[in-house]
């Protein structure tokens, strides 16, 4: 009888070190789904190093001497002269929204017609011009049809000038 009570006073004492290691595991648990709630910070384009931008010189540096320390421009342009934009932006995605640029950077470099950098700017997300984007849609012609009247519309189209029944 005595190990009958000796076994059931062990069942119900648990060791310490098990009970932390549940008490660890719950704790686990219930912090997961908050780690999928961090946001995901993605940067793309150009990574800026200040020290190739600080030595830029107006009239003295070549485009070819551009090319070769800051690689090849995100966008080139012809209009108003020659001009290489570099740019960097920060996107930030929190959990199920749509990702959103909090921080941009665009080094643009202008060109002379000797091909050494007239000017250059630095510009962030605060210079840039928003438009607005209009959809327009061009209309079908013709009925929108409900899910009823789609099903119910071809009963009785059966016969000779039916569409499709010229098997």
């Amino acid at each position: 009888m005595r190990l009958i009570e000796q076994a059931k006073i062990k069942q119900t004492v648990s060791h310490p070190l098990l009970r932390a290691s549940r008490s660890a595991l719950v704790l686990a648990a219930l912090l997961a789904p908050l780690s999928a709630c961090a946001p995901v910070i993605d940067n793309r384009g150009y990574v800026f190093d200040e020290r190739q931008i600080n030595s830029l010189k107006k009239g003295i540096t070549k485009r070819q001497t551009i090319q070769d320390s800051f690689g090849s421009p995100s966008t080139v342009t012809k209009l108003n002269g020659d001009a290489f934009y570099y740019v960097n932006s920060r996107f930030v995605t929190e959990s199920y929204r749509a990702p959103e640029e909090v921080a941009r950077k665009v080094l643009a470099i202008y060109f002379a017609a000797d091909n050494t950098v007239k000017d250059f700017a630095v510009y962030g997300l605060d210079d840039g011009i928003i438009v607005p984007i209009i959809a327009r849609t061009t209309a079908t012609q013709g009925q929108e049809l409900s899910v009823l009247g789609q099903i119910f519309g071809n009963l009785g189209r059966f016969g000779d000038n039916a569409p499709g029944s010229d098997f």
